[in-house]
């Protein structure tokens, strides 16, 4: 289990956080017919911008324009924006085509108008936010309806305009993923203020929670907007620092790798330990850029390329890697090592064409360096629980210094780092598959969510979020006609169903039989006893032996007048307007 950070919070910049440009021998895969570089990686992080509040911050700004907002967001859908924010749209076109489109350009205006005069803290417009988060969808591939609503993910919560709005505007399915995300932003606030990441069993419930109960989308939509708000996080209080990068860790970057976007994993993981543990991420940074030798990377590179060419066997790209920062703290602290005894520091990745070359490359490499016993791992016949594949070895180098080795195919490249979304890549090639993109998302996410829950009574119930590298093999579902049917929120499971329990200012995951009603929850609720209003996923419960479904959201509201404070006021204000009806 990954180590959770625990030390003092001197939040300082390190130039070294910065994700690295993609490596350069990518650009091998686009001269050989594979995608373009910038698609098989994500491209650099923009500019650091600085973080203002949402449903998912803390800062201020300015205050939220409601019914004015709306009106310039129409007339800016009726006319395609004003003009003023021309650079913006413009530069986001320079880098991603999907920003041309006419429903995105709608999106935009919309969302330029809605968020007029709203400014994050350092005093850039947060409309830059937007943007930014739909660009990281434009990266994974995601199409016009995603990116769109990357655009207005933050208009519900901050900018005032209703489900109806972006409807009529923008069609159903905009309007639900952006409901979804701001379903997200409200119960991820509500678990930050009730420190739900310390409590790792809850943390892990959660994020089931996140995965049953929305569109997949959105959760990409909201790991998108908290890896841009991680990105950009200088600029608050280093006590809502810690706070926003101890959720992240505990939460998001385990969601990310359970959905296999590993890429992000890293991102937010290096950018969590910069905050939480400056110094320890300085030590190791430093450590990390004295220990690591290019020198041995470039001639590895080399002999095995040409050996490749002798033995006729084509390639992608052949590039070297290092071990992500935080996954070096990790292992450290988890095997008690130094440095020096990380067999996986340095690396090499070989991308080839199919199964069989990356079996016939494995026996190539193992006649060049000496393999190291026990260090061999086949992730292509038995695939980590989130779909990983690779052939994984070490092998010792002239230097005497240990060298990992990682072999794949093209397909299982973008699967790894792309992970769920990777089915977004595979658009050109309509044979690939039998569903569509949707509907393998949703099929994939049921049965993570399905195999998660059957975890949960185990002796190690976070192993999956916290430990993609388990020896068990697993049954990754095929894509057939079944998964043509239409989304349900619902996993098909066995297991208990977990529910969000709202009582008494505090928010708890509870885990509960099949099966269960609402009176079984309330008579083992600590409120058993005392008169209540209740809501249901923010509505009035009036029969209150409906059976509770998996992430269901339960407020108990005490029938005697009381000061509500804090978030419950504002969570009733967001869901409920109208004066609730006791239960009779």
């Amino acid at each position: 289990m990954t180590p959770s950070i625990a030390c003092p919070v001197k939040c300082r910049p390190h130039p070294r956080l910065a994700p690295q440009p993609p490596a350069p021998s990518l650009e091998l895969l686009a001269a050989r017919g594979a995608p373009a570089a910038g698609e098989l990686r994500a491209s650099r992080s923009p500019p650091y911008l600085s973080l203002s509040r949402s449903a998912d911050s803390f800062e201020s700004r300015a205050p939220c324009l409601g019914s004015a907002s709306a009106r310039r967001a129409r007339a800016a859908v009726a006319l395609g924006g004003d003009g003023q924010s021309a650079a913006l749209i413009a530069g986001a076109q320079s880098r991603h085509a999907i920003f041309s489109d006419e429903l995105v350009r709608r999106a935009f205006a919309a969302a330029e108008a809605a968020h007029r005069g709203q400014v994050r803290a350092s005093g850039d417009p947060y409309l830059q936010h937007c943007v930014e988060t739909a660009a990281l969808l434009a990266e994974l591939g995601a199409g016009p309806a995603v990116v769109a609503a990357g655009l207005l993910h933050d208009t519900v919560d901050d900018a005032g305009l209703g489900y109806g709005f972006i409807s009529e505007h923008f069609g159903a399915g905009v309007a639900d993923l952006v409901k979804g995300v701001s379903k997200l932003s409200h119960l991820s606030k509500l678990a930050r203020r009730n420190d739900t990441a310390s409590r790792i069993d809850e943390a892990d419930r959660l994020r089931i929670i996140f995965l049953a109960m929305e569109d997949a989308r959105a959760v990409l939509i909201k790991l998108a907007d908290r890896l841009h708000n991680m990105r950009t996080l200088d600029s608050l209080p280093k006590n809502k620092q810690q706070s926003f990068a101890k959720e992240t860790l505990e939460i998001f970057a385990p969601l990310a790798n359970q959905l296999g976007i590993l890429n992000w994993k890293e991102q937010l993981e290096n950018l969590c330990f910069k905050y939480l543990c400056p110094d320890k991420f300085d030590e190791l940074s430093t450590s990390l850029t004295e220990f690591y030798n290019r020198d041995l990377i470039a001639a590895a590179t080399r002999r095995l390329e040409q050996a490749l060419q002798v033995r006729g066997l084509s390639y992608y790209a052949i590039y070297g890697r290092h071990k992500s920062l935080y996954s070096i703290y990790s292992k450290m602290a988890r095997k008690k090592l130094v440095m020096d005894e990380i067999y996986d520091i340095h690396g090499v990745r070989v991308i080839l064409e199919n199964k069989a070359d990356c079996f016939a490359a494995l026996e190539i490499i193992h006649h060049l360096w000496p393999r190291i016993p026990g260090k061999f791992k086949d992730y292509i016949n038995s695939p980590k629980p989130n779909r990983y594949q690779s052939l994984h070895t070490v092998v010792l180098t002239e230097e005497t210094l240990p060298l990992e080795i990682q072999i794949r195919t093209r397909d299982m490249h973008l699967q790894a780092e792309f992970g769920i979304a990777a089915h977004w890549r595979y658009k050109e090639v309509a044979a690939r598959s039998c569903c569509t993109s949707v509907s393998e998302m949703v099929e994939w996410v049921r049965w993570v969510i399905t195999w998660h829950c059957q975890t949960l009574n185990t002796d190690h119930p976070s192993s999956l979020a916290r430990d993609a590298s388990s020896k068990e093999t697993h049954t990754i579902p095929s894509h057939s006609d079944a998964c043509l049917s239409s989304y349900s929120k619902q996993c098909d499971h066995k297991g208990p169903v977990l529910v969000i329990l709202l009582e008494n200012e505090k928010m708890s995951v509870q885990e509960i039989p099949q099966h269960w009603t609402i009176v079984d929850l309330l008579n083992r609720s600590s409120n058993s006893g005392m008169p209540l209003r209740l809501r249901l996923n923010s509505h009035v419960v009036h029969n209150w032996n409906q059976e509770l479904k998996m992430g269901d959201v339960l407020e108990l509201i005490p029938s005697t007048p009381c000061k509500c404070r804090g978030y419950t006021r504002e969570f009733h204000q967001k869901f409920d307007h109208r004066l609730a009806v006791s239960q009779s």
